[in-house]
């Protein structure tokens, strides 16, 4: 089904069934905002492939809606606002560009793929993602609380993309894969890798702290 969408180029990428929260600001952008509240509409986040948010932008084809769920108003008619993660689509034309961005697009399916692959591969993925919290919470400075995986394969890839501290590029393709058991299979080497390099550091650290609790004579040689 095709449908008209505003667009609202960020540095980030929404996955469908995750909150996040926009400080608006820009003109433009609080007058998109505003028809979508008017109107009961949501826009579309799409990953800016320059990061810039502002001046010249270049979205990315896919992109999730974003629902509007509380609204708060600030002086100079900011706003800060939380929305919610919907559904995926395709961007299919632009049809204009100011003073925000509006285009044509596709929504997706959200397909689970083979069906006993999907749901082994979300077991093993909460198994993983266990491990995952649990060497991002021995880091100093990290302070994650556990998260709870859903039952379905489709909801539980998407709050695990979400939570991977990775690239958003990398992100950008967990949510372009084209089922949930890719999408899953995908997060498991991501897990993975994250796990050994997150450790790896964890390791150099604990190394450095015991080499400056040491004896000044252990840590120098003098002649």
């Amino acid at each position: 089904m095709d449908a008209t969408l505003s667009l609202f180029p960020l540095s980030t990428v929404l996955m469908p069934g995750v909150t996040l929260r926009l400080h608006i600001f820009e003109d433009r952008y609080k007058h998109m905002v505003g028809q979508c509240i008017a109107g009961r509409a949501p826009f579309g986040v799409v990953l800016d492939r320059n990061g810039q948010e502002a001046g010249d932008v270049d979205p990315v084809e896919v992109g999730t809606t974003a629902e509007i769920r509380e609204v708060t108003h600030l002086p100079q008619g900011r706003l800060f606002i939380v929305t919610r993660g919907v559904r995926r689509f395709e961007t299919q034309r632009v049809i204009g560009k100011t003073p925000f961005w509006t285009a044509l697009v596709s929504y997706l399916d959200e397909p689970v793929g083979p069906s006993d692959a999907a749901h082994s591969l979300r077991e093993t993925a909460l198994e993983r993602f266990k491990d995952y919290l649990q060497a991002l919470l021995s880091v100093p400075g990290k302070d994650l609380e556990p998260l709870q995986l859903p039952e379905d394969p489709v909801a539980a890839s998407y709050i695990v993309a979400d939570a991977l501290q990775v690239e958003t590029a990398a992100k950008q393709r967990l949510l372009e894969s084209e089922s949930a058991a890719q999408r899953l299979h995908e997060e498991l080497k991501l897990l993975d890798d994250e796990i050994r390099r997150i450790r790896a550091t964890h390791s150099a650290q604990r190394s450095a702290i015991r080499r400056m609790r040491a004896p000044f004579s252990a840590r120098f040689s003098l002649n």
